[in-house]
């Protein structure tokens, strides 16, 4: 099976508290996880440093075999140089540093600097692979529907005006809402929002999408017709990673299951070890709370 996306040892902080651990994963193209587990046991944090919209203090990842991300403990230098010399908002102006600074450590400046530059042109690349669907939609809502879909591929430079039109009806009667296309975004429902926020993804030709509890921000009744666009992505080849609240719906189109407790993956399994045969204790009492 082709690994897609490997990441190894990713440890992240906020400040003092250690909220991933060192997770190591590989995702195979065509793939589809979900990620379960209780609330601040890191779930969101992990695909968020997946997408690098969190840079994790340490870890590795690797897209197709390709190295995106490489950070042994404690060297990010980027980090540390820009900071120790106080480069702040604009950090192209070097020659705005103080005087003060000896030629070694301007040297270091420039050295870290080029590196943060290749490193950010290397991350935004990478995101152009691996979309994300949030949780509260993040929809330009001074936008219409169809500008929501065509604003990226035509900035990415991916399609023509005209060609980014055509794709984005495409997309719209996909998920019924071709009726929608000019209306306003306050015009919709949650349901209806998250269904373009999921569209707006594929319209960047995305390999993999990233779902953070895509569901958690809806009424009840508008669960389902989210949950069945998933279902079809999964049920297309596409490769998925969904942290999910939603049991039966991971049970039904997960290939396999990660459970994270505490900024670690306790237990991984396809859906009938996890739900049917859970090993660990941990595991054991979050089922029996949440089913």
């Amino acid at each position: 099976m082709n690994c897609l996306l490997e990441v190894k040892d990713i440890k992240k902080n906020f400040k003092n508290v250690q909220v991933l651990k060192g997770i190591n994963l590989q995702i195979h193209k065509g793939e589809v996880i979900s990620i379960i587990g209780p609330s601040g046991s890191g779930k969101s944090t992990f695909l968020r440093c997946l997408n690098l919209l969190e840079i994790p203090q340490s870890g590795s990842i690797a897209f197709n075999g390709e190295t995106i991300f490489n950070l042994d403990n404690n060297s990010n230098e980027v980090e540390e140089i820009l900071n120790k010399i106080a480069i702040e908002t604009d950090k192209v102006k070097l020659k705005k540093l103080n005087k003060s600074l000896n030629k070694a450590m301007k040297k270091e400046a420039k050295i870290a600097l080029k590196k943060s530059v290749e490193l950010e042109k290397s991350i935004n690349a990478y995101r152009e692979k691996v979309g994300m669907v949030f949780q509260h939609f993040n929809i330009f809502k001074n936008l219409s529907v169809i500008e929501n879909i065509t604003l990226a591929p035509t900035l990415l430079n991916k399609l023509t005006e005209e060609e980014a039109k055509k794709q984005a009806y495409e997309l719209l009667k996909r998920v019924n809402l071709l009726d929608k296309a000019d209306v306003p975004i306050k015009g919709l429902s949650g349901g209806q929002q998250q269904r373009l926020a999921i569209i707006r993804t594929l319209a960047i030709n995305p390999n993999i999408i990233l779902f953070d509890e895509p569901t958690s921000a809806l009424d009840p009744e508008m669960v389902k017709e989210v949950l069945n666009v998933i279902k079809e992505l999964a049920n297309s080849g596409m490769t998925l990673v969904i942290v999910t609240h939603e049991m039966g719906f991971a049970r039904e189109v997960s290939d396999r299951i990660i459970f994270m407790d505490n900024g670690v993956i306790e237990e991984m399994g396809t859906p009938s070890d996890i739900f049917n045969f859970p090993k660990s204790k941990r595991l054991q009492e979050f089922l029996n709370a949440v089913l």
